[in-house]
């Protein structure tokens, strides 16, 4: 056998014996809850509670077992026992996101329009530019103006 051979039958050997057999989902959940204040207390936040109402509010803190939602300026107790994902709503950074691929969009038909038809009338100018403003709005709208999701469930996915 090669010594490469062996290093390899050794390191596949070591991993099994020393691996992970299994994580514990509760502290990977905790984990992800402390992540999620740490980076998003002070947010408005959108959830599904266990009664399948949609609550939103500002998050203010985190506990053991609740979340802690400002909701027109008053403190309400939500249990996260049930709760997998939490999604964050645009903001307006991402409006601008879709103006600018919205501008970009007639911009970029305008100037294709100038470049097939090296004297076009004006209203097929502005019909184009139109056309490529719309069809800009609706990309950018899907691509960039969607609630964040943020998984805060103790599972692992890989």
């Amino acid at each position: 056998m090669k010594l490469e051979s062996k290093i390899l039958v050794a390191s596949l050997m070591f991993s099994t014996v020393f691996g992970q057999i299994r994580t514990n989902s509760e502290e990977v959940r905790k984990i992800r809850l402390d992540n999620f204040k740490d980076n998003y207390k002070g947010q408005v936040i959108r959830f599904k509670s266990g009664k399948s109402k949609i609550i939103e509010g500002v998050l203010m803190d985190i506990t053991d077992s609740d979340f802690i939602i400002s909701i027109n300026n008053s403190a309400t107790f939500y249990s996260h026992k049930s709760i997998d994902t939490v999604y964050l709503p645009p903001v307006l950074e991402d409006f601008y996101m879709v103006t600018g691929v919205s501008v970009l969009g007639g911009l970029a038909s305008y100037a294709a329009m100038i470049i097939t038809h090296p004297n076009p009338e004006n209203g097929s100018l502005g019909a184009v530019s139109t056309i490529g403003i719309v069809l800009g709005y609706f990309l950018g709208k899907k691509t960039f103006y969607k609630p964040q999701k943020i998984d805060i469930s103790g599972r692992l996915r890989g």
